[in-house]
């Protein structure tokens, strides 16, 4: 009895407070996530449909993380189902954080978007390559192998050569690719996709910050924000990192799941994340007052300015204007993945673990999880919780 009248004691001097008489409030404990049927059922239907073994779903809506889940197989053999805490290869959706890293060292004063690449003046200067330098390498800048307009690598102006050669070095890489390979349009004048500007990018990102690429991605990009679990993906099943889900490649896409040349595919495909840990990016970039940015409000402009070549794709990240949405996608044997950030606040990504065989029509399959994406960011009837699981 003497303990229970000592507590109360204590009780009586917490509540009373100081001399002000000031009520200290009581905190309610955060509310637990409760399953949305309708959301799981739309995720799981699509699934079902398009053969996809496991994905990974994060929502957030004015920079609170109200929705996260995942759902099937990480690994069909053990049968481990999809957590919230395993790891995606994110493919093409890392050239975001590759826009989001040459952004943030032009907004620490190391280059301009209007910088050259290559030669005595460039950020790369003769690093690669035998000179003297083609017209075209030479006009070349950061802000055309952001915005795919370099003029060369693509798929219409030589072919993307990003996988040839699997066992050369960079530099071998390089030196390989300005030696031999055309670069037969004005830069600026032609949007062509291609991963070998994004290659390029990261070595940039190399040179000027002093760091791996994936070191200056893990701790000036990601760290700052909490984020601990990006890591770069390995080429082998037998590379798998700790929580990363296994790929299962469908048709033609079968063989080659695990064929990819990691680690080398890093600053154009090569990042591995949770869903949660990409929406916190999104959420650390996207010019809302609801989350600290990473990013200076006029750099996010510029980041998310497209080119006069394509009015829909910035600096690494896409632009749906009609839709109101800034997005990315990535795509490789046995991974799809994607995110959405709405000017309405919400913002989602999804990451899977297979794809439909992209050498058949995958067009179903591609437009069926974008409206699927679009509808959770847009879909005002959905309730979501007011809670942030960040």
């Amino acid at each position: 009895m003497k303990q229970l009248s000592l507590f109360f004691a204590f009780l009586i001097i917490i509540s009373c407070g100081g001399s002000d008489d000031t009520v200290t409030p009581i905190i309610n404990p955060p509310t637990t996530q409760l399953d949305m049927a309708t959301v799981d059922a739309n995720v799981s239907d699509f699934m079902a449909t398009y053969n996809i073994p496991g994905a990974s779903l994060a929502i957030s809506k004015n920079g609170k993380l109200v929705y996260v889940k995942g759902y099937g197989k990480a690994n069909l053999t053990s049968g481990d189902a999809v957590t919230t805490a395993h790891r995606f290869r994110l493919a093409s959706v890392s050239k975001t954080y590759t826009g989001i890293a040459i952004m943030k060292l032009i907004q620490d004063g190391q280059f301009t978007l209007e910088s050259k690449v290559f030669g005595p003046s460039g950020v790369l200067g003769n690093d690669y390559g035998t000179l003297p330098y083609n017209a075209n390498l030479q006009n070349m800048t950061v802000k055309h192998l952001l915005q795919h307009t370099s003029g060369s690598w693509g798929a219409a102006s030589g072919g993307d050569v990003i996988d040839q050669n699997p066992n050369y070095t960079y530099k071998q890489l390089f030196d390989w690719i300005l030696d031999t390979r055309p670069n037969p349009n004005t830069p600026g004048t032609t949007y062509d996709y291609t991963n070998v500007g994004y290659s390029l990018l990261g070595r940039i990102i190399e040179k000027k910050s002093g760091k791996s690429y994936i070191n200056y991605i893990k701790e000036d990009v990601l760290a700052p924000i909490g984020v601990t679990g990006t890591d770069i993906a390995g080429k082998t099943l037998a590379d798998q990192k700790p929580n990363e889900v296994t790929y299962y490649g469908q048709g033609n896409d079968s063989p080659f799941a695990y064929t990819i040349a990691f680690p080398r595919r890093d600053a154009d495909g090569g990042l591995i994340a949770t869903a949660t840990d990409l929406l916190k990016l999104v959420n650390a970039t996207d010019g809302f007052a609801t989350r600290p940015d990473i990013l200076s409000q006029a750099t996010i402009t510029s980041f998310t300015t497209p080119s006069a070549a394509n009015a829909n794709y910035a600096n690494g990240i896409g632009i749906w204007s009609a839709e109101n949405v800034w997005y990315n996608y990535g795509s490789l044997p046995g991974t799809r993945t994607g995110f959405m950030r709405h000017n309405n606040g919400m913002c989602v990504a999804l990451l899977l673990n297979s794809r439909a065989d992209p050498s058949g029509n995958e067009n179903p399959f591609v437009f069926d999880m974008q409206d699927l994406m679009l509808d959770l960011v847009k879909n005002a009837n959905y309730n979501w919780q007011n809670i942030d699981q960040f």
